[in-house]
């Protein structure tokens, strides 16, 4: 259903025109968020908190929709609010926008000429009538007036989340993005506060942020948009500032202590920033207390039964990130080789040793990761044997090179090269005279690899040796229309009948299994690329056949009267 904008009131039910129109009068809608291309996201706040979304091209609204439960209609008060909105507020503004030269906002005229005696009391006036403006003017400005300390800022923070919080305690989607916007302001004046040297303030309203914000967001809220999260990041954009200032010890010893108890306490656990916060303490860390502390906490993550460990891996790595801080690079490639089972630390130690062309030590690594991984971890067993290949190539190892090359050919899905980089290897290697026999060897094992034919890697086979019969066998043991047309550049010229009879068959098969418009579309399509092929009698007695098969089909009849 359309809507015109500027008479939408003759399109809407009395009762709920009325009730809509209330709404608005009331300013129940509290906010507004033009996307561009005419797309609104409108919030209006009922009883509950309601988000309609509209789509309006000029002066037509295109497409409505609002998440209530209404079912008396099409259009629910919220939506009718919100079209009095556009239509009272938004688009008049536009227009006068356009055809008055600029001027300056009612809002910033008003504010100069106001006494700041009057504006105390027009405050003062709403925050005695208007609970949420209360509570949003106490969080943003309470840290005028009391002592600063971490239990100010929980309250500041707690104060906007009861602010933005329903009856349930629960933050829904829309007030969600405004809680987090709320809470970022309270991060920005904790940046200014660093410019101007005031550290501790920073850092407690960052912990505040933190604590506050993640029990919410594992509990309590709809962070569908990201902007709870995003608060967050603001909190640890401070943190990594405060990492890379000249603090002094006391600040220092602070910091550090609580970056690290956040990670000892599991605040953040579960989230991607629980690990992120003992790599700023690394980051931070200067004494030899500090580092035993971090290899303390690190030291507690244990590996799971899991094939793959990401919480353990990761302290694998912080744990690697401390000894590079702290150690020499012989305590860095210890580390890396007692902890193996790390594939990351593998890859490095393998890289490290083919940048040195010890070869030896790089073939044993990844011989090893083939052993450990080969069964549990096939893709990750190939990557060693990638590393293997790479290291028979700069080592000149012909038969090794020819084995791995095979190994890849027979199995690989492409993932480090193209199945006819191996090809291109195999065909060099090989000497000319034994190449026949060792082709066939290769389709074979190819075969019996499976119980099904891997027809693709066979024919790209067939393909680059040009054998166009191999080629036509193996598509009559393995047809599908789609297959046919992919062979079509490469047996046309010499088996176009074959080919054409190929479609036939398949083509018949093809619609006694599927009906509809689409799939006599589509074979009405091949039965056209049998009659390219020359075989236009056979197409034209496949196409006599079909009607007299599916008579009663009148679509199929339609569309082959168009061939």
């Amino acid at each position: 259903m359309e809507i015109l904008l500027d008479e939408f009131e003759q399109q809407v039910d009395e009762t709920v025109l009325k009730r809509g129109f209330d709404c608005f009068k009331k300013g129940y809608v509290t906010e507004v968020d033009e996307f561009g291309d005419g797309e609104y996201e409108i919030t209006v706040t009922d009883s509950e908190v309601y988000v309609v979304n509209l789509a309006v091209n000029g002066n037509v609204v295109t497409d409505f929709e609002c998440d209530c439960l209404y079912d008396g209609g099409s259009i629910c008060k919220h939506v009718v609010a919100a079209l009095f909105y556009l239509q009272k507020d938004v688009l008049e503004t536009v227009k006068k926008e356009q055809n008055k030269s600029k001027e300056k906002p009612i809002t910033e005229e008003l504010l100069e000429i106001l006494s700041h005696e009057a504006l105390k009391i027009f405050v003062g006036n709403i925050c005695a009538n208007d609970d949420r403006f209360r509570k949003l003017f106490v969080a943003e400005h309470a840290h005028l007036i009391s002592t600063v300390s971490k239990e100010l800022y929980t309250k500041q923070v707690r104060l906007l989340i009861n602010t933005y919080s329903d009856r349930h305690g629960f933050v829904g989607y829309s007030d969600a993005k405004l809680l987090g916007r709320a809470v970022c302001e309270i991060a920005e004046e904790a940046k200014r506060n660093l410019e101007e040297g005031k550290i501790r303030m920073a850092v407690l309203a960052a912990l505040a942020i933190v604590e506050e914000m993640v029990q919410l967001l594992n509990y309590n809220a709809d962070d569908s948009n990201g902007e709870i999260g995003g608060s967050i990041e603001c909190a640890f954009e401070i943190f990594e500032m405060l990492t890379k200032m000249d603090l002094d010890k006391t600040q220092h010893e602070e910091l550090f202590d609580h970056l690290v108890s956040l990670f000892e306490d599991n605040t953040l656990k579960g989230w991607d920033w629980h690990f992120k916060i003992i790599s700023l303490a690394i980051e931070l860390l200067e004494t030899a207390r500090e580092k035993e502390r971090i290899k303390a906490v690190l030291g507690k993550i244990k590996p799971s039964d899991n094939k793959w460990d990401w919480d353990y891996e990761r302290s694998q790595q912080l744990m690697l990130d401390l000894i590079q801080k702290t150690e020499n690079a012989e305590a860095v490639i210890r580390y890396m080789e007692n902890n193996l089972s790390n594939s990351q630390f593998r890859i490095r130690l393998i890289e490290a040793a083919l940048s040195r062309r010890d070869y030896a030590k790089a073939c044993k690594l990844a011989n090893e990761g083939v052993i450990k991984d080969g069964q549990d971890a096939p893709g990750l067993a190939d990557q060693w044997r990638n590393y293997l290949l790479i290291i028979y190539q700069e080592a000149n190892d012909t038969e090794n090179i020819i084995l791995l090359t095979r190994y890849f050919l027979t199995y690989s899905n492409g993932q480090y090269h193209p199945l006819k980089y191996y090809y291109d290897i195999l065909k060099n290697l090989i000497p000319g005279d034994q190449w026949d026999v060792f082709f066939e060897g290769l389709v074979t094992g190819i075969k019996k690899k499976d119980f099904s034919c891997d027809y693709e890697r066979i024919s790209q086979l067939y393909i680059w040796e040009e054998y166009w019969d191999k080629l036509l066998e193996l598509l009559q043991q393995n047809t599908s229309l789609e297959r046919i047309a992919e062979a079509e550049p490469y047996l046309a010229d010499s088996y176009s009948n074959e080919l054409a009879s190929l479609y036939k068959t398949r083509i018949l098969s093809y619609l006694e299994h599927n009906m509809g418009r689409t799939y006599y579309q589509i074979a009405c399509q091949y039965i056209q690329r049998m009659m390219i092929l020359g075989a236009r009698p056979m197409a034209m007695d496949l196409i006599r056949q079909l009607r007299n098969i599916y008579s009663g089909r009148r679509a199929l009849t339609d569309e082959l009267n168009k061939i």
